[in-house]
């Protein structure tokens, strides 16, 4: 048993060291780069609050609609056509801070090959919401529903409804879009040890890398 025990906690030890070894060392550059990007994480958390509670916002918008979501399994489908149409409002209701995060994120050029593909693919994400903007142009609820739910609606259709074009709704189930959240994910648990190496605060650092 003891021979056991000193196996494992070997082991563990060497978990710990390739991770540790996995994870660079920030310079002065990158360092100054995380406290830079730690200061916009109050900006980043209003962005997640106003994107919370996505079903209750689209089911009150829809009350009142005519023959929507008239069991569970229906008002469950119209839930996710309108998601496209409640990240439209989202943008409109935070693009100065969308922008203002683009532009910091956009203007780093990290040193560490970790710090570079995390941004990359961070930057890669805020481009794709912000495909969403329709300009501030008003969404009838009710209206875009009937178009969303609709088999085949043409570019046209949605283009009237929503002020952006099908395919931009398309792009966000596209490979890429996929790639680059996957990316950030992977990457996250060892951008995370980095960020608290640059002297960002263990807090602020997992709030960046949730």
């Amino acid at each position: 048993m003891r021979r056991f025990l000193v196996v494992v906690v070997a082991v563990g030890l060497v978990a710990v060291s390739a991770a540790a070894a996995a994870t660079p060392t920030p310079d002065a550059h990158d360092r100054a780069l995380a406290r830079q990007l730690a200061a916009k994480a109050v900006e980043l958390q209003k962005l997640a609050t106003v994107s919370q509670g996505g079903d209750d916002r689209i089911t009150k918008a829809l009350q009142g609609c005519k023959g929507l979501g008239t069991s569970p399994a229906e008002g469950f489908g119209v839930v996710f056509a309108m998601l496209p149409v409640l990240l439209v409002e989202v943008v409109n209701e935070v693009r100065p801070q969308l922008l203002d995060v683009r532009a910091t994120i956009g203007a780093m050029h990290p040193h560490a090959k970790l710090f570079r593909r995390w941004l990359a693919a961070e930057l890669a994400g805020v481009d794709q919401i912000l495909t969403f903007d329709n300009h501030g142009k008003k969404i009838d609820y009710c209206a875009a529903a009937k178009v969303m739910l609709a088999k085949n609606p043409s570019d046209a259709q949605v283009q009237a409804v929503l002020g952006i074009p099908l395919s931009r709704i398309k792009a966000l189930f596209s490979g890429g879009s996929s790639q680059a959240t996957a990316t950030v994910s992977k990457l996250n648990p060892a951008m995370r040890t980095f960020l608290i190496a640059a002297g960002v605060r263990r807090s602020v650092a997992v709030q960046l890398t949730k």
